[in-house]
């Protein structure tokens, strides 16, 4: 079985944990099992729609995994702050990473991407589609708000289109709801996200970057640690395990 993975920095795993380490798959001795990352740092709805055929043409998975969204609402915010922000979104949006403006426009092209989907992948039930989850470990904040609403399109899209859902920000929301006082700490510029791949690389880990910024989930609030990948690899892992259509002859 092919597993394609596509979706910005949290399938990527170059900043933090990359949730692919915890990955299960369906105990079959019958088949082998390849997993594809195209995770891209910074990535959007748009950008990933953009990359998907040429990806599905060259890999012809039996499973699609969509993971996207989060950028959509930071990278707008980042062009805001200004500043050494400015040149980073530049680049961004120059290698097509360009941020959706509302959410019907995101419904709409999450719909169109996986109509495109369809066509390569041989059941609309192999097409996983994963919820965006916390941005910043306290779950009032405007990010977060703004990120409900970008997920209330997903479930809707699923629900219309039949994809399936891993629903990762329903598993972080119950971890994190029950934490008192969440630290709010959330990365600042983008100097960073390097001094922290250093960081839990050879330095604290990413636990210990956790730790010493209050952190239960991620390392920068955003960014995931051991804990929150092996959490989204478990929903995940789950969503494929649901998977009962047959397995396509080669």
């Amino acid at each position: 079985m092919t597993v394609l993975l596509i979706g910005n920095s949290l399938t990527a795993g170059n900043l933090g944990i990359p949730y692919s380490r915890y990955l299960n798959f369906p105990d079959d001795s019958t088949s082998e099992h390849r997993l594809i990352n195209r995770g891209r740092d910074g990535d959007t709805l748009s950008g990933v729609g953009n990359r998907l055929e040429a990806a599905l043409k060259a890999d012809n998975p039996d499973v699609l995994i969509i993971q996207t969204g989060a950028n959509d609402i930071l990278l707008p915010e980042m062009a805001s702050r200004g500043g050494l922000w400015t040149p980073f979104v530049r680049e961004m949006e120059k290698r097509g990473s360009i941020p959706t403006t509302e959410p019907r426009e995101f419904s709409e092209i999450y719909t169109e991407m996986i109509g495109r989907a369809v066509s390569h992948v041989v059941d609309i039930r192999r097409i996983i589609c994963v919820t965006i989850p916390p941005i910043g470990e306290v779950l009032h904040s405007e990010r977060n708000r703004k990120r409900e609403v970008y997920n209330r399109e997903i479930r809707r899209v699923i629900e219309e289109t039949g994809a399936k859902l891993a629903d990762v920000s329903n598993a972080f929301e119950n971890i994190l709801e029950k934490i008192k006082n969440p630290s709010d700490w959330f990365f600042g510029s983008p100097g960073d996200f390097t001094a922290d791949v250093k960081e839990v690389r050879r330095g604290k880990g990413a636990m210990g970057l956790s730790e010493e910024r209050g952190l239960y989930l991620t390392i920068d609030g955003a960014h995931l640690n051991e804990r929150g990948a092996e959490l989204m690899g478990k929903v995940i892992s789950s969503a494929i395990a649901m998977e009962t259509v047959p397995r396509r002859v080669r």
